[in-house]
């Protein structure tokens, strides 16, 4: 079984900063649970060590660049907190068996000008379920299964998005006439967890802060345009044609 983690940059409402809403994910497959979260120990370990980061504390990837003052009770360089925030993002690429997908909605497109936030919200949700649907349903000849676990918010949009799919999910043919190809290798509802008690999911919110960075660059940090790169070893390229970073950009144009 895999278990997907996800976790969401940006908001998908129009009246908010920012032109694009970002949903990143971390697959995990249950037979190398162990040896990812072994990692994630030693991160937190090697955090503890360096930064006196306690291994309880919340990760958190807009608090780690843009916080203020004190950070986890410390006061770090900008030196420091870059080279906090590729460490995380090293273990994360170091993850045996593990992918990195994110879906990234450009609010401001013309094509979604009379779309609402939850219309944003659903469409980003939709892409990564199908696409997690996909990468299991094409794995092997050996059937395997998946399940979600999200960070707390939205709880009730994303379980109705996943039992409607599971039944009715019509996808666009070049051919014409849309198919009916409803989501079959996905199980239960999904997981709402709270990121403070959820170690993965703090690492996704990781990934999808740093792809909002590659995409909206802030003057302080420009290092940070770079950094989504390093998730390249771990990366579902699968799922998009346009790059090799499992990144799937909506609209194109």
């Amino acid at each position: 079984m895999y278990l997907l983690y996800s976790d969401e940059s940006g908001d998908p409402g129009k009246s908010n900063q920012g032109n694009y809403f970002i949903l990143s994910s971390l697959l995990v497959h249950e037979s190398r649970w162990h040896e990812c979260f072994g990692l994630i120990k030693q991160l937190r370990a090697n955090l503890k060590q360096e930064y006196g980061i306690n291994r309880n504390d919340e990760l958190h990837a807009n608090k780690n660049i843009a916080g203020r003052g004190a950070l986890w009770g410390t006061r770090y360089s900008k030196e420091m907190r870059v080279k906090l925030f590729k460490a995380v993002l090293e273990a994360i690429s170091q993850m045996p068996g593990a992918k990195t997908m994110s879906i990234c909605i450009n609010k401001s497109s013309s094509q979604l000008e009379r779309k609402s936030g939850r219309d944003i919200h659903d469409t980003a949700w939709r892409f990564m379920l199908q696409r997690f649907d996909n990468f299991i349903s094409r794995k092997s000849t050996d059937k395997d299964y998946g399940i979600v676990f999200h960070d707390t918010g939205h709880d009730v949009e994303i379980r109705k998005l996943m039992r409607k799919i599971r039944v009715y999910n019509y996808v666009p043919s070049k051919y014409g006439k849309s198919r009916n190809l409803p989501l079959t290798s996905l199980i239960e509802d999904p997981v709402p967890r709270d990121s403070a008690h959820s170690q993965f999911i703090q690492l996704v919110d990781y990934i999808a802060y740093c792809l909002f960075r590659k995409i909206e660059p802030t003057e302080k940090y420009p290092e940070l345009k770079e950094l989504y790169n390093m998730l390249e070893p771990v990366a579902l390229k699968e799922v998009s044609s346009s790059n090799d970073l499992g990144i799937v950009y909506y609209p194109l144009n």
